[in-house]
C-alpha cells in the first residue's frame, strides 16, 4: 500500500517539475521576445506615426503591422519572397493534367485562382503548401480549398530549396464578384510573419 502512495506522489512531483520547467519556458520566451530590437523597432514607429498624424491637422495615419503590396510586386516576408502574377475567376478547374474536373461545392459559388510564385531568399529548405496563404475581403476570411489530384500548376506540399522559386495556383471558394480582396502570406507552419497583396 505504501508503494501505491510512493508511485502515485512520484508521478505528481514529476508532473510538477515539467509544469515549472513549460512555464519557465514560456515567461522565459515571453521576455526575449519583449526586448527583442523588432519590439523596439515597432515601438519606434508607432511613437513616429503618432508624432507624424499629430502634426498633420485632420489626417490620420494608421499604423499596420503587415506589410501590403499590389499584382506584381514582390513581398519579403521573413525569408521568403512572394508575389501574386494574377488572379481569376472560374467556375469549373482542371487538374491531374486535365484528366479531373472540380466545380465549387457551394450552390452560386466560384473559384478564385490566384497565380503566386515564391522565392526562399533563406539558408535552408522551406516547406510550403497552399496553407501559407488566406484570402481576405474586409473582415472576412477564405481558406485555400483541397484538390485531391493536383498537379504541378497548383500548390502542394512542396519543399523550396534555397535561392529557388516555386509557381503555383491556389484556389478559394467565394461568392461571385467579392471586391476590396487581400491575399494574406504567411512563413512558417504557424504564421508568425505575415504579409498582404492586394488583389483588387
Amino acid at each position: 500500500m505504501n508503494e501505491k502512495v510512493k508511485k502515485k506522489g512520484g508521478c505528481l512531483k514529476l508532473f510538477l517539475i515539467v509544469f515549472g520547467i513549460l512555464v519557465l519556458i514560456s515567461a522565459c520566451t515571453a521576455a526575449l521576445t519583449a526586448n527583442s530590437p523588432e519590439n523596439d523597432e515597432e515601438k519606434k514607429t508607432e511613437t513616429s506615426t503618432e508624432s507624424t498624424s499629430n502634426s498633420m491637422e485632420g489626417e490620420k495615419v494608421e499604423v499596420t503591422s503587415e506589410k501590403v503590396i499590389a499584382i506584381g510586386e514582390e513581398l519579403k516576408v521573413g525569408d521568403v519572397a512572394f508575389k501574386v502574377n494574377e488572379f481569376s475567376e472560374t467556375k469549373e478547374v482542371t487538374a491531374g493534367n486535365g484528366m479531373f474536373k472540380y466545380t465549387p461545392d457551394a450552390e452560386g459559388a466560384i473559384f478564385l485562382v490566384v497565380n503566386v510564385t515564391l522565392r526562399n531568399d533563406g539558408k535552408e529548405m522551406i516547406n510550403t503548401d497552399s496553407s501559407f496563404f488566406q484570402l481576405k475581403a474586409g473582415d472576412i476570411k477564405y481558406s485555400p480549398s483541397s484538390i485531391l489530384v493536383a498537379d504541378e500548376k497548383f500548390f502542394v506540399f512542396e519543399g523550396i530549396n534555397p535561392g529557388l522559386g516555386l509557381t503555383g495556383n491556389i484556389l478559394f471558394e467565394v461568392p461571385p464578384s467579392l471586391t476590396g480582396l487581400e491575399l494574406q502570406v504567411q512563413t512558417g507552419f504557424w504564421g508568425t510573419e505575415t504579409g498582404l497583396i492586394k488583389l483588387n
